[in-house]
């Protein structure tokens, strides 16, 4: 059974072959392990990494702005993240309603050219999505990492302590 319909039985509850997931390797694995060796293991791994062609070279990972190290990153929100180790998302350690008075003079972030953390080209998507539809695909999304509650955390720990 191909992936689609696997996905599709999992959603209808009609038992699907195996459990629908994704697997990934973070991007802090690619700095920490020798990287040929993560390369084997994802091509012993075929269920897991389906879509895997070996890289030739060094593979440099792209961390996201919220998770590189010694670089503090200033989200569409308003919000500070820092991170210690490159690859792993941060922590906001500074909030832009730092007090409720901030809160008549904040500007709120426009989506229609951001998620949240950074921009986002929306007619891009579109045809992301469209040209997977007309492939057969499925086209299934989520959120992104990091998302709203690590926004808010900073500031609601700290006025709980």
């Amino acid at each position: 059974m191909d992936n689609r319909k696997n996905v599709l039985k999992a959603i209808h509850y009609e038992k699907p072959d195996y459990i629908p997931m994704q697997f990934v390797i973070n991007p802090s694995c690619w700095k920490a392990y020798p990287q040929n060796e993560l390369f084997d293991l994802m091509k012993s791994h075929p269920f897991l990494f389906p879509d895997f062609h070996r890289p030739e070279g060094i593979y440099v990972p792209d961390y996201p702005n919220v998770a590189q190290k010694d670089h503090p990153y200033r989200d569409d929100w308003g919000c500070l993240w820092e991170t210690t180790e490159d690859g792993i998302t941060g922590t906001v350690v500074a909030h832009p309603l730092e007090e409720w008075e901030q809160f008549g003079t904040y500007s709120m972030l426009d989506p229609s050219t951001c998620m949240g953390i950074g921009k986002i080209d929306w007619e891009s998507e579109r045809k992301r999505i469209a040209k997977k539809k007309s492939e057969g695909k499925l086209t299934m999304e989520g959120l992104r990492h990091g998302h709203t509650f690590l926004q808010m955390a900073k500031g609601i720990l700290e006025n709980l302590i």
